[in-house]
């Protein structure tokens, strides 16, 4: 009993001998307030994606493609294979039981005895086998560490996936109620333009105004035509990437909230800094994945040191089936065996320069990372300032070139001026009315491209 205590004893002592790096978090460089944020003590992040977008279009929308959407099933499959492979390393730890039955029938005639060749004619044998590695320097110990950081990394992926999935699905959406509405102008515009060139049609066949102002009637006429197709043609392909999105075949998308009826907050608060290292997946992700790292240089360092294991059978052994289950018929034995590199010519050298330079790289991506992170929140940030300022600029633009249009016509009407003062009032109008639309548009995607980077939504 002493003996087997001690024998124990020097087990979990030997288990105790890891070797290899330990984790340390790296020191990322971070302001401590976002330079464009206007809010700072709140994130929006609080808030699910059902409480920031408010179209019961949209939501459906959004919900359908987080069920249904194929590159998040893909992730949740990755999920599972991670947890496989988990489950996999953490088997190592422990003993391996392996069972294995043989028999034998032979026919030796006397001339092969006389030999020196025969034996045993019969045998039987029903036998367990049992092997264990003592994880003496840590290294199925590094492995399991490294699968579980995998896992926590493949999880965290699965939902960076998650939330740009949420994020695509509403700048889509708009984006298609945005080619909506410069369809609508377009279409607006298009009739207009059809009267002018009637009425300039009949002037021209009275003799009342030049070829060429007809000529210039057709061409704006044709050109907001064009502008039809080629809008059709967008919304088209934008229904397209939606449908791809939610995981069904083309048809059309039901619309809901027009993009100036949507209810996103222009002032979206941000937070702190701090908190975008815990709230964004792909900064937890790219940090597990250095943590997995640095634990597979542990793996390459262990495999520089011998291994230890035990091998055991039990079992029965009988030339006679009769006598299989004997008390004679019993045997067992153990094995412990030391095994360990010599000389390699430095290959388990190189493997641990290779693992610890793969490591490097992790931590310049896990920074880089974080640097993305930080960017995409100030550029988000100052889309929402500048485009709301854009709108409200373009809102001033639009109503001074309605006033515009509607002087040039009277002048043009009362011989003041030509038609191409007209025509250039037209544009102007139809110009600024689409930049309108447009800013609008990226006001509203910047709210959606600033929750993202957030890291909100999931």
């Amino acid at each position: 009993m002493k003996n087997r205590i001690l024998i124990v004893f020097i087990l979990l002592v030997l288990a105790g001998c890891a070797v290899g790096p330990k984790y340390s978090k790296p020191d990322v460089k971070k302001n401590q307030a976002y330079t464009q944020a206007t809010v700072q003590t709140d994130s929006i992040t609080n808030l699910k994606w059902w409480d920031v977008y408010q179209d019961t279009v949209l939501q459906s929308l959004i919900r359908i493609a987080v069920d249904s959407n194929l590159d998040i099933r893909t992730a949740i499959a990755r999920v599972d294979e991670a947890k496989a492979i988990l489950g996999f390393n953490q088997a190592n730890m422990f003993p391996f039981l392996d069972y294995s039955a043989r028999g034998r029938a032979s026919d030796f005639r006397s001339a092969a005895e006389g030999a020196g060749v025969a034996f045993s004619q019969n045998s039987l044998a029903v036998l367990g086998n049992v092997s264990w590695e003592i994880d003496v320097w840590g290294k199925l110990r590094h492995a399991n560490r490294a699968a579980y950081a995998d896992l926590l990394s493949t999880d965290e992926t699965r939902k960076s996936i998650y939330i740009s999935i949420v994020a695509q699905v509403a700048e889509l959406y708009f984006q298609l109620r945005g080619l909506d509405e410069r369809l609508e102008i377009t279409r607006r515009t298009y009739q207009t333009r059809m009267e002018y060139l009637n009425i300039i049609t009949l002037r021209f066949e009275k003799g009342d105004v030049s070829e060429l102002d007809k000529l210039q009637a057709q061409n704006i006429a044709a050109a907001a035509q064009a502008q039809l197709y080629s809008i059709e043609r967008t919304i088209i392909a934008t229904e397209n990437a939606l449908n791809i999105l939610v995981g069904l075949p083309y048809s059309p998308i039901t619309r809901g909230l027009q993009n100036d009826q949507q209810q996103l907050p222009l002032d979206i608060p941000s937070g702190i800094p701090s908190e975008l290292l815990e709230r964004r997946p792909d900064i937890r992700s790219a940090e597990q994945q250095l943590v997995a790292q640095t634990e597979r240089v542990g793996i390459a360092v262990a495999l520089r040191f011998p291994s230890l294991s035990l091998t055991g059978i039990l079992g029965v052994a009988s030339p006679d089936i009769s006598n299989l289950f004997t008390a004679d018929a019993f045997l067992g034995s153990v094995t412990g065996q030391l095994t360990g590199p010599i000389f390699r010519f430095n290959q388990n050298k190189r493997r641990v320069e290779a693992e610890k330079a793969k490591a490097k790289q992790a931590a310049y991506q896990y920074e880089k990372t974080v640097l993305v992170a930080f960017a995409e929140v100030e550029n988000s940030l100052a889309e929402i300032r500048t485009y709301r300022n854009e709108f409200t600029a373009r809102q001033t633009q639009v109503a001074a070139t309605e006033q515009s249009l509607t002087l040039s016509k009277a002048l043009y009407d009362n011989g003041y001026t030509s038609f191409l003062q007209v025509l250039d009032a037209e544009r102007e109008l139809y110009n600024a009315q689409f930049e309108k639309s447009l800013a609008l548009q990226y006001q509203l995607i910047s709210t959606v491209r600033l929750y993202k980077a957030l890291g909100g939504g999931w």
